[in-house]
């Protein structure tokens, strides 16, 4: 039975049909209960129509739907209306493995990252004795996250029982259709040749399937393949592989993998998909070869020395005999010039990480607006970008340099430093660096306010390893870096009194076995440990060294500054450097912080310049009457910077606070009045003051911790959400005048914007993130606006605005009444990769008739922000700069 848009099957809508098969009828409906949408499968016919086979089917769903696993896409339940016998499944986005495969054949590392998610579904299923029975390429979907979903698990016994006849009215996904000479079959050719032959099937069955689809990623064609069905299941009985199909490089191990499962005598076929992901895991474990392995990237993924750095080729021969010769008695520099166009991210996250025998650098670099990874090597001419690794942050290599650990979309993940698919490995929110240690395990910070986790390199559940004492002031554990031996993890903590500036935060060694932690340093941030004897850090924009005996986990001498402008966020504490082991240094020059400016623009995409001069702005906002910008100036601590408003058609700039003590500026409903944060020392919290300059401020300090910075003004001027940065992170609603009343909305929130009538409130969560809405009354109720990431939601009448990274500005409809429901994004303004991200404040608003948009623009980038400074043997220099033990 054919359903059409807005029909309605018990609670579901039928929102657009998905595709159909020889297994019923799919369909996108939303679920007006837990408002998320689902899919649909309408059953057959001759399932819905035939009491017995229904009967049975309803019995092998209900055995299905016990199935809880990450790579096996959910049954929710059966759903019967009007005669209509439906499938209620979890939706999953993204495109299925054979439209990847149609592209060509998928690279090994990649290949294997998707089989082994595959045989993780197998393998939990398989433990519970269900088999999948029609496992193929079109029923593997794989997430824009790089999450592989097997769907349709078991589906083939629910609609046709224990029968396995190859007969097209027995198979589900063999149609009449499919036996017309001249199609190329799909089932058949994943099928067992016992399947074939009509035998009953057990979980080898899926075993053969299984090798049959790794095979056909890794080769770009079927194993089995034949005009008709007779033919293809001809082939299944007799014909021999074309191993010579495979890719030349593909490991021993993998074709043993292939041999085993495709093996047609079911007594030597792998009794179980553990023996085939246990080799697939060895093999995914292996390094792979660092250079040959690189497929060569085009010409705009390339990141070539310059003239001034061709100077430094006539050392590369020296360079390559450097590890297996003395250090030399003096330090040696070098200059990586990255093209015009391209630059370091302007962040606080480390951006650089070096393998731990200085002989690769991976960094985090923008191309056309979007940070991504990219690896060099210092004894090659070019970089190359790291496939797959959008957005990426922070990153750090494995022990061995075979991968590079780091952060994107939500997730830990990790990469083979020979490309493939990245490996996701955990959820993280807000996540602040980390650390793989020499146990196969990655230390990392996965929340703005959390303490430090581990976790197994090949995935598991983080296990907790330090809390932020928040008696004693402490709000994070971030940032960790091994010692030498591998016992003991070097980290920043982060202090609530200084939520956004590290410079007076504290160096820490944790001991990973027993928990213990020392506080060594007060006054520095993201320490990285130098051989021999020496801990450096930042502080500022510059880079200190201090005596440190790594034994005792021991500060022994007075600090010394011995690199100067290295940082990019001055106020966060960034991570324009990285060191190695063997005492390389990689550093940059960041981007000067006034290095922006404001631009108006409307939905026509039509866009001027503001004439104000490059200044460091953040969180510009639209007065109601959309005449007047308000916007803080300066590093974005709260303690360095003021709030200002630009009246748009005089051109008049006007200052509103003075003496450093503004920070995220928003206007009163009525124009009046203007609410901003401030950290000052002893009085942190939201203050108020007339937007005419005139009177005294107003302090409400609601929660009297040290960072509380507004997000919302509500329309009827009542009530005010606000963001709590410490002890941790969250969005607050307090009714103005009852600040006894205040309470939390959303944990982890980052920013909010209320409805125009201040029952439902709009968030963000991380960085890039989601936006997600709820009631304000606290009546049960979430609803996701997002998803494909977008940040700093705007809500003008029934309109959600919000940004996507490189500033196009999106927009989704919806309707509050008698619930909640939203419409899908739709582009407003294009942004072209030309505006700002904004940290953690936010880059844009929407005027209040939803016309008119104004952005932050980042300009040309400061001197050196396109350079990184490679400093081969630094302790030499050191040793000048800032003598330890004689030189010993």
């Amino acid at each position: 039975m054919t359903l059409t848009a807005g029909a309605r099957l018990g609670p579901y809508e039928i929102l657009s049909p998905l595709g159909a098969g020889g297994m019923g009828e799919v369909y996108r409906a939303r679920d007006a209960k837990l408002q998320r949408d689902v899919a649909i499968k309408v059953l057959p016919l001759a399932v819905a129509e035939d009491a017995d086979r229904l009967a049975r089917f309803r019995r092998e769903a209900q055995v299905l739907a016990a199935l809880n696993h990450p790579h096996i896409a959910a049954i929710y339940g059966l759903e019967e209306s009007d005669g209509v016998e439906a499938l209620v499944l979890e939706l999953v986005e993204g495109e299925t493995l054979a439209e990847r495969i149609a592209a060509g054949p998928v690279p090994i590392e990649e290949a294997l990252a998707i089989a082994r998610q595959i045989a993780d579904a197998l393998e939990a299923a398989h433990e519970k004795g269900i088999v999948h029975r029609d496992l193929k390429p079109a029923n593997v979907k794989i997430t824009p996250q790089g999450k592989v979903k097997v769907l349709d698990f078991g589906l083939a016994k629910a609609l046709t029982g224990d029968r396995s006849s190859p007969d097209v009215t027995h198979s589900p996904t063999l149609t009449a259709a499919a036996t017309q000479a001249g199609v190329v079959i799909g089932t058949a050719a994943y099928m067992s040749p016992e399947q074939a032959r009509g035998k009953a099937v057990d979980k080898r069955a899926d075993i053969w399937a299984f090798g049959a689809v790794l095979y056909e990623m890794l080769s770009g064609r079927k194993s089995f393949e034949g005009e008709t069905v007779s033919d293809t299941l001809a082939a299944v009985l007799r014909a021999d592989v074309d191993w010579n199909a495979l890719p030349r490089d593909t490991p021993a191990s993998v074709r043993r993998v292939l041999r085993r499962c495709l093996d047609r005598e079911v007594k030597t076929r792998f009794h179980d998909i553990a023996d085939a992901r246990i080799e697939m895991d060895e093999t995914l474990q292996e390094p792979p070869p660092a250079a040959a392995a690189a497929p060569t990237p085009s010409r705009s993924k390339l990141w070539p020395l310059t003239a001034g750095a061709l100077l430094v080729l006539a050392a590369l021969g020296w360079w390559r005999a450097l590890s297996s010769a003395p250090a030399p008695s003096l330090a040696t520099r070098l200059s990586l010039v990255l093209p015009a166009g391209d630059r370091l991210p302007y962040e606080q996250e480390p951006i650089f990480a070096l393998s731990r025998d200085g002989r690769q650098v991976a960094y985090v670099a923008e191309h056309a607006g979007t940070p991504a990874l990219y690896l060099r090597t210092l004894d090659a001419a070019e970089a190359r970008l790291i496939e797959g690794t959008s957005e990426a942050t922070s990153p750090f290599f494995s022990p061995d340099g075979g991968w590079v650990g780091f952060f994107a979309d939500g997730k830990l993940k990790k990469v083979a430093v020979g490309g493939g698919l990245p490996i996701a490995l955990a959820d993280v929110s807000t996540p602040r660096g980390g650390v793989w240690l020499d146990d196969d395990s990655i230390v990392f910070s996965p929340e703005y306010t959390s303490g430090l986790v581990r976790l197994p390199a090949g995935g598991g559940k983080p296990e907790v390893l330090t809390r932020p004492d928040v008696a004693r002031g402490e709000r994070t554990h971030r940032w960790p870096e091994a010692l030498p031996g591998g016992a003991d993890v070097l980290f920043t903590v982060g202090l609530a009194s200084s939520p956004s500036d590290y410079d007076g935060a504290e160096i820490a060694v944790l001991n990973v076995a027993s928990r213990k932690v020392r506080r060594v340093f007060d006054g520095g941030s993201m320490p990285r440990y130098v051989a021999p004897g020496r801990l450096a850090f930042l502080r500022g924009d510059s880079i200190l060294v201090v005596p440190f005996d790594p034994g005792r986990a021991a500060v022994t001498g007075a600090a010394v500054p011995v690199v100067e402008k290295v940082s990019g966020d001055l106020a966060g504490g960034s991570a324009y450097y990285a060191t190695a082991r063997n005492g390389t240094l990689v550093s940059a020059r960041g981007v000067a912080p006034q290095d922006r400016t404001l631009t108006l623009g409307n939905r026509k995409g039509e866009a001027i310049d503001v004439p104000l001069s490059p200044r460091h702005f953040l969180g510009p906002r639209f007065s109601p009457d959309a005449k007047r910008l308000a916007f803080s100036v300066g590093a974005g601590t709260g303690r360095d910077d003021d709030v200002w408003t630009y009246d748009i058609a005089g051109n008049i700039l006007t200052r509103l606070t003075f003496g450093n003590t503004g920070l995220l500026a928003v206007w009163s409903p009525d124009g009046k009045r203007i609410a901003y944060g401030s950290i000052r020392g002893g009085a942190e919290g939201i203050y108020v003051k007339a937007a005419d300059g005139g009177g005294q401020e107003e302090a409400l300090q609601i929660l009297k911790s040290s960072a509380e910075m507004p997000s919302a003004w509500s329309a009827d001027g009542a009530s005010l959400a606000f963001l709590r940065l410490s002890p941790t992170v969250g969005i607050w609603l307090v009714p103005l005048g009852e600040p006894s009343k205040v309470r939390e909305i959303e944990p982890g929130a980052l920013t909010a914007r209320l409805s125009p009538d201040g029952r439902w409130i709009a968030y963000q969560t991380g960085i890039p993130g989601d936006i997600f809405v709820r009631p304000t009354d606290g009546s049960p109720g979430k609803w996701q606006i997002t998803t494909d990431r977008g940040s700093w939601p705007v809500w003008v009448g029934n309109e959600i605005f919000f940004l996507r990274e490189g500033g196009d500005i999106l927009s989704v409809d919806v309707d509050t009444r008698p619930t909640f429901r939203a419409g899908a994004p739709r582009l407003v303004y294009p942004g072209k990769g030309r505006f700002d991200a904004g940290g953690l404040y936010s880059p844009f608003d929407v005027s209040s008739d939803g016309q008119s948009f104004v952005l932050m623009k980042t300009n040309a980038r400061a001197e050196g922000a396109g350079r990184i400074d490679v400093v081969l043997n630094w302790p030499a220099e050191l040793q000048r700069l800032a003598p330890v033990g004689g030189g010993k």
